[in-house]
This record gives structure tokens, sequence and C-alpha cells, in this order.
């Protein structure tokens, strides 16, 4: 009975502490930028729908050491960026129709439809303007609601929350970004 106890807290005293501290990266900056005081700094967002950072004119950045990860970003604020990126989108969908018979596999198939029109994976190009030196943004993605939503890239000020520039692009079937 002893041994079971024993094994018992040993294990949810790993859980507890799993769930607790997690299996966290601490943030580190990566700088494009020659000169650090003539810079300014994006964050992307991470999550469901979110970007992740790719390469700034053909330069990708090396690989984060174990236990980190690379943010904020910093870019020289003098010149225009051209920033490559992967937007993902996942859409599940929750409808579900059985025991309708060819009704309900219509109506299922219609729902997933639907969920592939909304679903998103793809790289594109930012066209990002110069950005004001010793400024922090923030780089997220929209996708609005429906088959034919808008896909926007949106750059916005983290201090003033104003929104700096917007981007649309579409998608095209083979995940190919067009931006508009």
């Amino acid at each position: 009975m002893k041994f079971h106890f024993v094994r018992f807290s040993i294990v949810f005293t790993f859980l507890t502490l799993l769930l607790f501290i997690g299996c966290t990266t601490a943030p580190v900056t990566y700088s494009y930028a020659a000169d650090d005081s003539d810079s300014a700094s994006i964050i992307f967002q991470a999550g469901n729908p979110g970007l992740t950072f790719i390469s700034l004119d053909g330069i990708t950045p090396p690989r984060p050491e174990r236990g980190t990860h690379w943010e904020p970003f910093e870019f020289p604020s003098n010149r225009e960026l051209r920033i490559i990126l992967y937007a993902k989108n996942e859409v599940k969908s929750r409808t579900r129709v059985d025991g309708f018979g060819i009704m309900g596999d219509i109506a299922n198939f219609a729902s997933a439809v639907s969920e592939l029109g909304q679903n998103v994976e793809t790289y594109v190009a930012f066209n990002c303007p110069p950005l004001e030196a010793g400024r922090s943004y923030t780089l997220v993605f929209l996708k609005e609601p429906g088959i034919l939503g808008r896909n926007k890239l949106i750059l916005s000020d983290r201090a003033t929350r104003r929104v700096v520039h917007e981007q649309e692009f579409e998608v095209i079937l083979g995940g190919y970004a067009i931006i508009r």
C-alpha cells in the first residue's frame, strides 16, 4: 500500500509541475538591423489563426537555441520590407448528422466543403512600409467568417493600437496566396 502511495505522489507531483510550469520557451530577440538604434520590432501573432515568420528578403533566421524562441524580431526602420510569412487558420466542423440516411450524408458533405473553404494554410509575402525607429508593432492574421471571407494581415502599433498597414490576400486551390 505504501508503495502505491509513493508512486502516486511522484506521478502527481510531476504532472502538477508540468501543468503549472509547462514546456515553455523563453523569448529571445532576433535582429535584422545592423544598427540597433535604428530598428523597430515586430511580434507575430501565434495560435489559430496564426503567423509564422519565415524570412526577410530571402534571409531566414538560424534555429534558436534549445528552450528559446525568436520573439520579437527587429527590422531596419528606414526602408520597405518584404517579409515572407506562413499563415494558418484551421477550422474544425462541429456539425455531424447521423441517422438521417442520404440527407445526413448531404449535410455532412456541405459541412466538410464549408470547412475546407475556411481553412488557410499558405505562404504569403507581406509588403511592410518603413517602420518608425524605436517602436514596437504586432502583425496579426485575420480570417473573416464565411467561405469567401477575406484574409487580412494587419500591422498595428503596440503602444497606440493604431493600425499602421493592412494587406489583403486570397487563397486559391492548392494554397497559393495572391496578394491584392
